[in-house]
């Protein structure tokens, strides 16, 4: 019989058939992609995360492992360097980690998170939250302050970017329609332009059009 709440060690409501289930979740089959995993686990994966019975140190993203095992019938699950991010929902490459303030993180999860993550949901503190522990002396920060402020700094990091490639996106549409408009009263009064100078403006109008199409692609 399975007893909900046997592993709130973990953080989590699960019951043992649900852990077991979890456990298993992870690993990718062999010959599997990383998308055919993602695809093959999201259903449940998603039941997992709506219903808070993900353990505490996958809340945030789920790193993915290929199971070996050995003739002497043992196994193990290394991680392989991806995760399923629950921020953005988006497959991210995380193959190297490093130790912030007692607690392993993903150096590409972070990168990840303070760049193209187009979610914030990493972090969650907002900024009522943040200002009362801005408002605390750094000598009584605590263990979960001091993670809170970090992530709270990535999503800040994150903003930010996001903000300036708005507004680059915004420069270089005006730009596009200037060149535009002059490309067509060039082309419908030359007034002695000559072809190679039309073609220069013509090729410009294009060249931004293409940065255009890759800043909305990042």
């Amino acid at each position: 019989m399975s007893n909900r709440g046997y592993y709130n060690a973990y953080g989590t409501e699960c019951t043992s058939e649900e852990w077991d289930e979890y456990c298993r979740m992870p690993q990718v089959s062999e010959g599997e992609t990383p998308r055919e995993w993602k695809l093959r686990i999201w259903d449940r994966l998603m039941y997992f995360r709506d219903n808070d019975l993900l353990p505490e140190h996958s809340k945030k993203y789920l790193k993915a492992r290929r199971l070996i095992r050995f003739p002497d019938s043992t196994s193990y699950a290394p991680e392989i360097g991806i995760a399923i991010c629950f921020s953005c929902d988006q497959l991210v490459y995380a193959n190297q980690r490093t130790t912030y303030m007692r607690n392993y993180n993903h150096i590409e999860m972070e990168r990840h998170w303070s760049s193209s993550c187009t979610g914030n949901q990493f972090c969650d503190l907002n900024y009522e939250e943040y200002l009362k522990i801005k408002q605390k002396p750094n000598s009584t920060y605590n263990f979960n302050d001091e993670y809170a402020l970090h992530k709270y700094g990535l999503w800040m990091t994150n903003a930010i970017r996001r903000i300036k490639r708005a507004r680059e996106a915004g420069k270089k549409i005006r730009a596009c329609a200037i060149i535009q408009r002059k490309w067509l009263e060039i082309f419908y009064r030359p007034e002695g332009m000559y072809a190679t100078q039309l073609a220069k403006h013509y090729k410009l109008l294009w060249a931004v059009r293409e940065e255009m199409r890759q800043v909305s692609n990042i």
